[in-house]
């Protein structure tokens, strides 16, 4: 009852407290009310160690990159590339976006991709709303293509993420498809908006240090290589986020400092406090879902069996969010290891599936925040009437095509 609660204000926020305080506030009273033995709540926040160090990794780089000036001289390079056409110019985004969800997360496509093409596309008479919900969109859509483009795939593989070239044997075709048909289903939404010719006003953004697009080219390389050799991604990406902060310091004294105070820390108690509530529902029993829905898929002919999986992870990470959907899946293909395919499609499940609504992921929920504070008016009903377009074609193309 209490890891219940806990999640469910994990995905409704009652009094507008922050979710990751939902979280945390549950593993504690698990505890305290004798629930949950220490050791085992103990045992579940060292499981997510890797993933903690990821995250505060992927979250400094990424406040590296904002503070370097990196992605508004890419958001401005796009518009001055489009060459005064909005299609061309969605297209442009929608692939930065997909650079950035394969090597600095789709956290990073959110929190700092998005503004600063918000401010390039200020500089024109076009309207902002396609542009950042390419953002949103390539954001889940994107973020198998490789293991670090989101905090869910080390949740998912959190028991042994496998090497690059097995992710690539399972997730290429997959990644390519959900890539292709979302961005296919965007331009078809936003069709009339990106029609007529795109005027261009004065605005440039300086050009950022080659020392901050060196260290961003390294830190990509860096975590490539550690993927493909099954290395531990979380300590490499700290230790990459650690160097960019330092060498913040050679622009300003402070900006250690400001990178620091600038990672979402909250996001990190949010994922830390996930990983005892789950253990805690798996031991109350929640435990039979993953193994019933697998059960069930084993009955079934290959492409039926792919897809259902597919859509009922997809379906439960919209209902209770894709963190504690994606953990709990994960720990059951550690533990049981289903066929391999299957394992493939409750991923794509898992991150393609919270293109539906708004409360699918963490990611898309920041992205309201974002386009609230800059003062962009759009809903989580407006997300959810692209995402019935965008969501269901990518989700069942990238399920039946992973491997």
């Amino acid at each position: 009852m209490i890891a219940g609660l806990a999640l469910l204000g994990v995905v409704f926020r009652p009094w507008r407290v922050n979710e990751a305080w939902w979280a945390a506030g549950g593993a504690l009273a698990l505890v305290a009310a004798r629930a949950m033995s220490p050791h085992a709540a103990a045992g579940a926040l060292v499981r997510g160690l890797d993933v903690y160090l990821f995250l505060i990794g992927m979250m400094a780089l990424a406040g590296f990159a904002r503070a370097e000036g990196v992605f508004d001289w890419i958001a401005t390079r796009a518009v001055h590339a489009a060459r005064g056409s909005r299609s061309r110019l969605l297209l442009l985004v929608y692939g930065a976006g997909v650079a950035t969800t394969a090597f600095l997360s789709n956290d990073a496509t959110i929190v700092v991709l998005t503004p600063a093409v918000l401010n390039a596309v200020r500089r024109t008479d076009a309207r902002p709303h396609a542009y950042v919900f390419a953002c949103a969109l390539v954001a889940n859509a994107a973020s198998f293509v490789l293991p670090i483009a989101n905090p869910s795939n080390l949740l998912f593989f959190a028991d042994g993420m496998p090497p690059l070239s097995a992710w690539l044997a399972s997730f290429a075709l997959a990644s390519v498809a959900s890539v292709a048909l979302t961005y296919a289903a965007l331009a078809f939404v936003f069709r009339r908006d990106v029609a007529a010719p795109l005027a261009v006003h004065d605005g440039h953004a300086p050009a950022p240090r080659s020392l901050a697009t060196a260290m961003l080219a390294a830190s990509a390389v860096a975590l490539v290589v550690t993927s493909s050799l099954s290395g531990p991604l979380g300590q490499v990406t700290f230790g990459c986020g650690l160097v960019a902060a330092l060498l913040s310091a050679t622009r300003e004294r402070r900006g250690p400092l400001r990178i620091a105070r600038g990672i979402a820390w909250p996001v990190v108690a949010l994922t830390a406090g996930l990983f005892v509530l789950v253990e805690a529902l798996d031991a109350a029993g929640a435990a039979s879902l993953p193994r019933a829905l697998f059960a069930w898929a084993a009955h079934q002919t290959a492409p039926i069996a792919q897809t259902g999986v597919a859509i009922a992870a997809a379906l439960a990470s919209n209902a209770v969010n894709n963190l504690p959907v994606g953990l709990d899946l994960g720990k059951y293909v550690g533990a049981m290891h289903p066929p391999a395919a299957l394992s493939a499609a409750a991923l794509v499940g898992v991150n393609v599936g919270p293109n539906l609504t708004a409360n699918g992921s963490l990611a898309t929920l920041l992205w309201l925040a974002i386009l609230r504070r800059e003062g962009v008016a759009i809903g989580p009903l407006r997300f959810a009437s692209v995402g019935i377009v965008a969501a269901p074609l990518a989700l069942i193309a990238a399920a039946l095509l992973a491997r």
